[in-house]
C-alpha cells in the first residue's frame, strides 16, 4: 500500500476547533511629557505657584488631554534646580519649561543640553540663552532700543539718562549708548545713582533749565526704573523744576503697573511694552479661574505652554521642536508677536505706550508680523 504513493484522508472527520487567540490588550496613547521645573518653595515660592496654574490653564484651554505635565520643585538653590530638571528629564519629559531666574536657569540649561532638550527658561539674562535653552523674559535691549527708536521717529535727538547703579542699571545704560548712536540721537548727559536714592545735584538742575536761547538742553530724560524707584526719581525731578511738557520721560515696560497716571511728571511720557490689551483679557481669564490677578510674568507661562503643546503635535513631535522654534514668523501668545533668535536670545514686537491720567494709551501698535517693522 505504501508503494503506490497515495495518502488516505478522512474526510468525514470534524475540523479541530479553531485556536482561542486572546484579544490585543488596548494600547494606551503615549502622551507626550513637558516638564515644568519651577519653585514651589523658597522666596519665589509664589511667582512658581502663579506660573504653574498659568500653564494648567493653558492646557485647559486647550484640551490638552494628549500631553502630561511633570512639574518639580526647582526650591531656591542651584542644587536644588540642577536636580528638578534631572528628575522630569528621567522620567521622559520632551521639553522643560522653566526654571525661574538666572542661576536656575543657566544650571537647569546644563542638564538639559547634556540630555539634548529644548528647555524655555524664565529670566532675562541673555549669557543664560544658547544651545537649546530659549528665554522667555523681555530683554531689556530690545525695550530700550525700541522706545529710543520711536523717540527718534518723532524728532528727538538729544538724550539724557537716570541710571540705577547694579547689573540691570549696566544692561540698560549700555542698551542706551548703543540705541542712541545707532538711531542718530546724541547722549548729552548721563548719571548713575543708587536706586531710590536720586538727590538734586547741579548737574540734574542744568539739565531741566532752559539755556541762553530759550531751549531745553535735552528733548527727553530716559528713566528705566518702575515702581516706587521711579516715583522717587520723579519726586526728585519735581524738586528742581521739571516740566513734563517741555521734556518727554521714556522708560521700559518696568513702567508697566506702577500707577503711573496719578503721578502728574510722568502723564505723557512714553515706554515700550507688549500690547496690554491682551494681558487684560488673560487677566481676567486667570482671575475668574483661580480668584486673584496674576502676576505679569504669568502669561509667559501660558504662552510657553501653549508652544509645547504646539510642539507635541507637530510631525516629529518634540524631536523637531528645535527647528520649529526657529521659526521667522515667530509665534501669537498673550504678550504679542514673539520669536526666538540663533543664540536662544527671545524677540518681541512691542507697542509704544503713552502714560495718561486713566491709564497707558497705545501711540505705536505692536507690530503683528516680523516681516519690515524695523527688524
Amino acid at each position: 500500500m505504501a508503494a503506490c504513493g497515495t495518502i488516505y484522508t478522512d474526510t468525514s472527520a470534524k475540523p479541530p476547533p479553531p485556536a482561542v487567540v486572546p484579544a490585543p490588550a488596548p494600547v494606551e496613547p503615549q502622551l507626550a511629557r513637558i516638564g515644568l521645573v519651577l519653585p514651589s518653595s523658597g522666596r519665589a515660592g509664589e511667582i512658581g505657584k502663579a506660573l504653574q496654574e498659568a500653564a494648567e490653564l493653558a492646557l485647559f484651554d486647550l484640551s490638552a488631554r494628549d500631553v502630561e505635565i511633570l512639574p518639580a520643585d526647582a526650591g531656591a538653590s542651584a542644587s536644588t534646580a540642577a536636580g528638578a530638571i534631572q528628575n522630569v528629564l528621567s522620567n521622559g519629559a520632551g521639553i522643560v519649561i522653566g526654571p525661574f531666574g538666572a542661576t536656575a536657569v543657566k544650571v537647569a540649561g546644563t542638564e538639559a543640553r547634556r540630555a539634548g532638550t529644548p528647555m524655555l527658561g524664565f529670566t532675562t539674562d541673555r549669557t543664560a540663552a544658547g544651545r537649546g535653552v530659549y528665554l522667555l523674559g523681555f530683554l531689556p535691549e530690545e525695550q530700550v532700543n525700541a522706545i529710543v527708536a520711536h523717540a527718534t521717529d518723532q524728532g528727538m535727538t538729544r538724550f539724557a539718562a537716570l541710571i540705577p547703579q547694579g547689573a540691570y542699571g549696566d544692561v540698560v545704560g549700555a542698551a542706551f549708548d548703543v540705541a542712541v548712536s545707532a538711531h542718530g540721537g546724541l547722549v548729552v548727559a548721563a548719571e548713575r545713582y543708587r536706586s531710590n536714592m536720586l538727590q538734586p545735584s547741579d548737574n540734574l538742575r542744568a539739565l531741566v533749565t532752559p539755556g541762553p536761547d530759550g531751549r531745553m538742553p535735552v528733548d527727553a530724560i530716559f528713566v528705566p526704573e518702575g515702581g516706587a524707584a521711579l516715583r522717587q526719581v520723579t519726586a526728585t525731578l519735581a524738586a528742581i523744576g521739571f516740566d513734563p511738557r517741555q521734556i518727554r520721560l521714556l522708560g521700559t515696560d518696568q513702567w508697566s503697573g506702577s500707577d503711573l497716571g496719578s503721578d502728574p511728571l510722568t502723564l505723557g511720557g512714553w515706554y515700550a511694552g507688549p500690547p496690554p490689551g491682551r494681558f487684560e483679557r488673560f487677566a481676567s481669564h486667570f482671575a475668574a479661574t483661580y480668584g486673584r490677578r496674576p502676576p505679569r510674568i504669568a502669561a509667559q507661562a501660558y504662552d510657553a505652554t501653549v508652544l509645547a503643546v504646539m510642539l507635541a503635535r507637530r510631525p516629529g513631535g518634540f524631536a523637531t521642536a528645535e527647528q520649529a522654534l526657529m521659526s521667522p514668523d515667530g509665534f501669537a501668545g498673550v504678550d504679542g508677536l514673539f520669536r526666538f533668535r540663533a543664540d536662544g536670545t527671545p524677540q518681541h514686537g512691542l507697542a509704544i505706550l503713552e502714560v495718561t491720567a486713566v491709564g497707558p494709551r497705545t501711540v505705536r501698535p505692536a507690530p503683528e508680523s516680523f516681516a519690515g517693522s524695523g527688524f
